[in-house]
């Protein structure tokens, strides 16, 4: 009985500890005061190229050609597609800083799957967690961009230090 219990208070502690809403967010970082769904090494987009992406292509970066920008390490597959970001990186980068925009609009910072990449929406380059937040964001796109937005915002406030 006395292990059941302690097991059972170590799994509350643990639960209540992951979802406090002063930790930091367990997904990607603030860099260079941005929030950025990026992994170690501050790459974006799970290392893919963005431009390929626009392309309808999904093509894996190579580091010898990459962009920093807004806090995040950009790679491509060509020198072609990193000239292309370079003279107009905000046709390129993702929404929410890289984080499922369902999840945002729901008040949570998600991973995304590549597949689910789409720029039907304003021309935006939305992404999202996995298939039900698909569905979930279709259900209202308009409604979902707008609690998306007003939470981003809230992210950014909570989240990123301005100095």
């Amino acid at each position: 009985m006395k292990k059941f219990l302690f097991l059972t208070l170590s799994v509350c502690v643990v639960f209540f500890t992951a979802c406090s809403p002063d930790t930091t967010p367990s997904l990607g970082k603030v860099v260079d005061g941005y929030l950025v769904n990026v992994d170690d090494q501050g790459i974006i987009l799970q290392g893919f190229d963005a431009v390929s992406l626009r392309k309808g292509g999904p093509l894996k970066g190579d580091p010898k050609f990459q962009s920093t920008y807004h806090g995040a390490v950009y790679l491509f597959a060509t020198a072609e597609n990193k000239a292309a970001f370079d003279a107009n990186p905000v046709a390129f980068e993702p929404e929410y800083g890289g984080y499922c925009a369902y999840g945002v609009s729901v008040g949570n910072l998600a991973p995304i799957e590549m597949w689910t990449y789409d720029t039907t929406y304003q021309n935006r380059n939305i992404f999202q967690h996995n298939q039900k937040a698909v569905n979930g964001w279709k259900k209202d796109v308009p409604g979902n961009d707008a609690l998306a937005r007003e939470k981003w915002a809230k992210f950014q406030q909570q989240y990123v230090k301005k100095g």
